[in-house]
């Protein structure tokens, strides 16, 4: 059990000031191998389970813990590394660069099988969601998002307004599908017709593709495709060190 929370500023909210101390106690090395359960954090700061579990996930995001379901939650040590490059989700990188962010969705639909990349990508081959959408900085396309994932595990995101929901957000916190873990792939292209017509460039536009696969734990929950406009320019900073991402980045948009 740890120790009665002090009193706290009303401004800040109940989940970053359950943050705040646990990073706190890490830091301090008062954790050092397992955190607080999500009821002995509700009882010590007094809030609902809802709020602590949504702190802890966000920890785990950020890189600082590892959830295990069933036995608790614990402190991730660090390796020696010097580091690696997070590209930050679209919402995300226009706060950056202080633009408008919006989505548009062009399509939202249950396939009866994936597609044979994405079924050897999550070694499945059942029924899968697929969403199409577009990221957009100002009402200018320049993020193209092909996604699939488990109609298993994520059925009811056909029934959500992707165009103003975040499915990282969806899938965390609604769904309990705590993304632990991603591979992938950054490429340097030139985009198709197809493709182009959607980002509203001319065919042969340079582009990062990225081939990213998110798990829960050792599942592959969903697998997503994104052809972003080679003229965006990433910035991104880390502490040498760690091996973790840094905190903020997360892992979906």
């Amino acid at each position: 059990m740890i120790p009665r929370a002090p009193s706290r500023p009303p401004a800040t909210s109940k989940c970053l000031f359950i943050k705040q101390q646990l990073i706190q106690g890490m830091r301090a090395k008062r954790f050092t191998d397992t955190l607080p359960s999500e009821n002995q954090l509700a009882a010590t700061f007094g809030v609902s389970r809802m709020t602590a579990r949504k702190a802890l996930v966000e920890l785990e995001a950020e890189g600082l813990v590892e959830r295990i379901r069933g036995k608790g939650t614990y402190v991730k040590k660090p390796d020696p590394a010097m580091g690696y490059f997070v590209v930050q989700p679209s919402r995300r990188h226009a706060q950056t660069l202080e633009v408008d962010y919006t989505t548009r969705v062009l399509e939202l639909r249950s396939l009866e099988t994936p597609p044979p990349m994405v079924a050897r990508r999550m070694v499945y081959s059942g029924m899968t969601i697929l969403v199409r959408r577009l990221h957009c900085f100002d009402g200018k396309p320049v993020r193209y998002e092909i996604r699939h994932l488990r109609g298993d595990l994520c059925g009811s995101i056909l029934f959500e307004d992707l165009e103003r929901i975040s499915i990282h957000e969806l899938l965390v916190d609604r769904l309990d599908l705590p993304l632990s873990r991603v591979w992938q792939r950054i490429t340097a292209e030139t985009l198709d017709d197809e493709t182009a017509a959607y980002l509203e460039v001319s065919a042969g536009h340079p582009a990062f593709h990225i081939l990213r696969t998110t798990y829960t734990h050792d599942t592959p929950v969903t697998c997503v495709e994104y052809f972003i406009l080679g003229e965006l320019a990433f910035e991104d900073s880390f502490s040498p060190g760690r091996t973790a991402p840094p905190p903020g980045t997360g892992f979906g948009h």
